[in-house]
């Protein structure tokens, strides 16, 4: 191990539809870092716990998140690259990137995908989902969420992803270097 290189932390965030966990699967693949997903972790949480309703599926929301903070610095701590994939639009999540990129010495990269809302809302109607999302619930809900990501830290690394998924990682990749 080379104990002078930095490790990496890069966080894959957007709005729902915007092709955040495409794009995290393959560059994981890729680079060969692990990535975790809050999605994942709310889905298994929804079966372990053989939830059923929309109120279920919003009270592991947050949850889901804490846990996937808590997964994350385990591995910080182990000092492995990582891939974290979710919308990551809450300010509080920011002050929490900020303090892992100072006490682990990360070099943080934070990867935000964006859409014309046209083609986001066509994948959001037409991509297959686990039932924890209750999405059919939700109405409009997915199209009128809102993320700001001008403060959020690290190395910005900015992408529309309505090219292939091949393309966008080469483009990520060679952004990283």
């Amino acid at each position: 191990m080379d104990l002078a290189k930095k490790n990496k932390l890069i966080i894959i965030c957007g709005l729902p539809g915007s092709g955040k966990t495409t794009l995290a699967r393959k560059l994981s693949r890729k680079m060969h870092i692990a990535c975790l997903h809050k999605d994942s972790i709310k889905e298994s949480l929804y079966d372990i716990f053989k939830m059923k309703t929309l109120e279920d599926s919003k009270s592991i929301g947050k949850k889901s998140v804490d846990l996937l903070f808590d997964l994350t610095e385990e591995q910080l701590e182990r000092g492995l690259d990582l891939i974290i994939e979710a919308p990551f639009n809450f300010p509080e999540d920011y002050k929490i990137f900020e303090e892992w990129q100072t006490k682990y010495k990360l070099n943080l990269y934070s990867i935000i995908c964006s859409i014309p809302s046209r083609t986001r809302e066509e994948r959001i109607d037409n991509r297959p989902r686990h039932k924890a999302h209750h999405d059919n619930e939700r109405g409009n809900f997915l199209m009128n969420i809102q993320c700001n990501y001008k403060n959020i830290p690290g190395k910005q690394i900015k992408i529309t992803t309505n090219k292939t998924v091949e393309t966008l990682v080469k483009t990520v990749i060679t952004q990283l270097k």
